[in-house]
């Protein structure tokens, strides 16, 4: 809750003591706490609120009446009171001084006795100061005008009379405001020594600590920018004020980077003086700052002035308007927070109103998409989706006119594209279907020309790009369309999606053999379009000669050539194989070796590298580092493609996929369907296969919180969908299907379970490959389905053949080979072949296992198998031993059906308990659930 409470001035000279209590003495007047005559540093506000409950000492004080003393007109958030009093406390605690006590609903009270002695005086009402006067304290000077005056401080201009040296002097009121000119003094200095004189700081001169009234002396930096602008502000275009919002963000960076923030970014702490080419700004007022590398005023040559510790000031002072969401509720400050006032800043520039807030609808105001989408990074609620620093923002608007360009080339591969669909569609009216290989291949033309620039070198990068985007619409609409309309050398064949790929494949050497570059941008285009349609093999082979190619054309480290090395990585991860997972590994190492600098800043290259990493640890189950690229990925695409639905849809898909795998299933089935909710995330601009994957994926989730009914025609209704655009056979078919079959399971539809998967493996054996990883899933899957439902020696058969070969092909820890060993064990037991399961529990990976499903209850539920199979072999009392002791955490751990449950319990010889609910286990690659004995 924020407090902007009255202040409370009294308009007389206050009295200041020395008090003491115990070991413990407080000089009002210097500030200073002893404890055993040692000094111990408090901040100021704490230090207030112990004079407030000294002065009241056996009384009451209200926390209202604390925040309308200690916090007088300043905006505030609830817990500051109970921050500032527990580290007073911490600081007593120290001399066993516990007397602050918390009175319930009401406030604070001092409790003991108390001495006290006069300590001086602090004048708390107005300077008596006129125009004409000489500065108390430089009579040289006199005093020409009031600048401004505010809660504790008068800010004037004087001049020298003969010289005409005009100075700023900052005159303090109360103790808050000389502690603030004492640290705007310390950090003068500290961005003096760090970055030298710069034209855009305010420089300060001198200063008076020594006696009343204390005052900063500063040279003059020009009007403020409110003044200013009710003059200056219409006559500049927008060119001129992002230009000269760029000197402000410019300044501010320069201090982030040597670690000053500001905290009361603001018009009125920004002036303007005019120079020969326009005007020149400059910041002042560093008097609520922070330093964020305390260790600098270690430095000998520089007084402590205002510091008693790094920070004295609240993370939520400064002005309302430009305060950053989470210091409202109550977070420290950073580099971000300042981003969040230089943000609201520019808008107001660009609107003219330096009073106006970010209100619903501000994006009608400025028009131009790219200013609107600068301001949102900027402004985000959420700090870590901000722009990271105010240099990247300032990157951001001096590239506008290279991002326009971009747009532009971007819109006209859009309109070449959609020009393509409809010519496909007058040609081809009876295969509408075609439609979607051109948009497939197409959509690499259209990424081509969404670059964000950042320097010279990227723009020179998406110019390139821009005419590979246009030798790819020639492509397809001469090559391609011209080849497959009526009367085309390719028309005959009543083609299919792949058949249109395939006849691009084919046609390539003789377009572009002597342009590398061009052709290394179609390569790349199939590769994807392959890789989209879950030809792996074909993905692979393309994105390895797109690769060469771009290597000749750009070089191995150029940002073009990292990208479908990125892609690469992608591909061969899904490929599944053991190769392909050995020849991933070693690329994307190489190629992050490579990108080492676009890694460092987190650039565009950054985001195609997580999004690679994030595949290949998921595609081994490796869910925890999976996940943790995919987060970092969601960020950056936030950030630099915030437009791209395809892009945003594999990284939330993916997260909410290893959510659900993480066993946290409600999480999961949220973020599915804030997806599926997103505009940017439609079938009609990210494809209905795109969103049909989607779908199956809530389905599982569905699945795996029992909702059986929901479950069912949502995963239908994908296969369906995935069928008809892609194909029966089609690898996303089939794991579609795989859901299809494990819902059913569950819902108590063994018959129709069993045939479904029967489909869904032969189908994927006959097109894939028995050997693939997802195939040897599947399989083991088959197992699971046979030995419930059907033939139980095939059953076994097929689980041997998966966990074997699992083992054989993929590494002796893969996940997916070891779960189904734990199924296999429970299965050889209800057999009766007692020495070959134990066998099975001997070889399990613990640590495997807990790989792909974050369940705490792995080890219990092996300790628990073991006992088992000891119990039935005839150990009973061994076997009965593990199972007690595993038992009590399986019962409350939710990850065992009810009825495995009251089997084991019975085997240990235990009355059967009541169990928490148990959720359909993790899932495996393809969408089975996890093997259960």
């Amino acid at each position: 809750m924020i407090q902007a409470h009255t202040p409370h001035v009294t308009g007389m000279s206050l009295p200041l003591y020395r008090w003491r209590f115990g070991l413990v003495e407080y000089n009002e007047a210097r500030r200073e706490l002893r404890v055993a005559g040692l000094v111990v540093e408090v901040e100021n506000r704490p230090l207030d609120v112990l004079s407030l409950l000294l002065r009241h000492a056996g009384q009451v004080v209200t926390k209202q009446q604390l925040f309308d003393q200690v916090w007088a007109g300043r905006i505030t958030v609830d817990h500051v009171l109970a921050t500032a009093v527990g580290k007073l406390r911490k600081a007593l605690d120290a001399a066993g001084e516990s007397r602050i006590v918390t009175v319930p609903r009401l406030g604070y009270r001092f409790d003991g006795p108390v001495e006290r002695s006069a300590a001086g005086g602090l004048d708390d009402h107005r300077l008596a100061l006129k125009p004409g006067q000489p500065v108390p304290g430089r009579p040289r000077m006199l005093l020409e005008q009031q600048l401004g005056r505010t809660l504790g401080s008068e800010v004037w201009l004087a001049r020298h009379p003969r010289s005409g040296q005009v100075r700023v002097f900052k005159f303090a009121l109360d103790s808050d405001c000389v502690a603030a000119i004492k640290r705007e003094a310390t950090l003068s200095r500290v961005l003096r020594d760090s970055l030298g004189e710069r034209p855009d700081l305010v420089r300060v001169t001198d200063w008076n600590f020594e006696s009343a009234p204390f005052f900063l002396e500063c040279e003059y930096g020009g009007q403020a920018m409110p003044a200013w602008a009710a003059a200056a502000l219409e006559r500049l275009d927008r060119a001129a004020r992002i230009d000269l919002f760029l000197q402000v963000a410019d300044v501010v960076d320069a201090a982030h980077g040597v670690g000053v923030l500001h905290r009361d970014l603001k018009p009125s702490n920004i002036l303007l003086s005019a120079r020969a080419d326009g005007w020149q700004v400059r910041l002042t007022d560093f008097g609520s700052s922070r330093l964020l590398q305390p260790e600098q005023l270690a430095a000998p040559d520089i007084s402590l002035l205002g510091f008693t510790r790094p920070d004295q000031t609240a993370d939520s002072a400064g002005t309302l308007l430009y305060l950053a969401p989470e210091l409202l509720a109550g977070h420290a400050s950073t580099v971000r927070s300042d981003l969040y006032a230089l943000g609201l800043l520019l808008y107001q520039l660009l609107v003219g109103d330096l009073q106006r807030p970010l209100a619903p609808g501000w994006e009608r105001e400025v028009g131009d998409p790219l200013l609107c989408e600068d301001i949102a990074l900027a402004t985000d609620t959420d700090p870590a989706r901000r722009l990271a620093t105010a240099g990247e923002l300032a990157t951001r608007l001096r590239s506008l006119q290279a991002r326009r360009a971009a747009l532009a080339e971007r819109q006209a591969a859009e309109r070449a594209t959609a020009a393509l669909h409809r010519s496909l569609d007058r040609a081809q009216a009876r295969r509408p279907w075609m439609i979607a290989a051109v948009a497939v291949l197409a959509c690499g033309a259209v990424a081509c020309a969404g670059l964000w620039y950042r320097s010279e070198h990227q723009r020179q990068a998406a110019l390139r790009q821009a005419a590979r985007a246009e030798a790819v619409v020639r492509f397809l609409s001469d090559d391609l369309i011209g080849g497959l309309s009526p009367g085309g050398g390719g028309f005959e064949r009543n083609p299919s999606i792949r058949d249109m790929l395939q006849y691009a494949s084919e046609h390539l050497d003789a377009r572009f053999g002597d342009d590398p570059a061009t052709r290394g941008s179609v390569e790349a285009a199939l590769g994807s379009a392959w890789r989209t349609l879950g030809q792996y093999d074909r993905a692979t082979f393309h994105l390895r000669r797109a690769v060469a190619e771009d290597t000749r054309a750009f070089g191995a480290d150029d940002p073009l050539t990292l990208k479908t090395r990125y892609s690469l990585v992608r591909s061969l991860a899904y490929a599944g194989s053991a190769d392909a997972f050995q020849e991933a590994a070693r690329l994307i190492d190489a190629t992050d070796r490579a990108a080492a600098a676009h890694l460092q800043a987190e650039d565009e290259i950054a985001l195609y590298a997580a999004i690679a990493r994030g595949q290949f640890h998921f595609q081994q189950l490796q869910i925890a580092p999976a996940l943790q690229a995919f987060a970092q990925a969601d960020r950056l695409q936030r950030r630099w493609r915030p437009q791209d639905g395809q892009m945003a849809g594999v990284i939330r898909a993916s997260i909410a996929d290893a959510t659900l795998r993480q066993g946290k299933v409600q999480q999961g089935i949220g973020q599915l369907k804030a997806l599926l909710a997103d505009p940017l995330l439609a079938p009609a601009r990210i494809g209905e296969a795109t969103v049909a994957g989607y779908q199956a994926t809530l389905a599982r989730a569905l699945r795996n919180d029992a909702r059986y009914a929901q479950a069912l025609p949502l995963a239908q209704q994908a296969v369906a969908t995935s069928a008809r655009v892609l194909g029966q056979d089609d690898y996303l078919t089939l794991t579609r299907l795989s859901i299809v079959a494990s819902i059913q399971d569950l819902a108590g539809d063994c018959a129709g379970s069993l045939a479904t998967m029967r489909t869904v493996r032969a189908r994927m054996a006959a097109r894939y490959g028995a050997e693939r990883q997802f195939t040897l899933v599947e399989t083991g899957n088959l197992g699971l389905k046979e030995y419930d439902c059907g033939d139980r020696a095939a059953g076994l058969a097929y689980l041997q053949q998966a966990e074997r070969e699992l083992r054989a092909r993929y590494g002796q820890g893969n996940v997916a080979a070891h779960s189904f060993r734990y199924a296999l064990a429970g299965a050889l037991a209800d057999q009766g072949r007692y020495r070959q399961a134990l066998d099975m529990v001997d070889g399990l990976d613990l640590a495997a296992l807990v790989a792909g499903d974050s369940s705490p209850a792995w080890s219990d539920r092996i300790r628990a198998l073991r006992g088992r199979v000891l119990v039935l072999s005839g150990q009973v009392e061994p076997g009965r031993a593990l199972l007690r002791q595993a038992l009590p955490r399986l019962a409350t751990s939710g990850t065992e059906p009810a009825d495995q449950l009251r089997r084991l319990q019975a085997l240990a010889g235990l009355e059967p308990q009541p169990a928490a609910p148990a959720p359909t286990p993790a899932t495996l690659i393809a969408g089975q659930q996890r093997p259960t004995p």
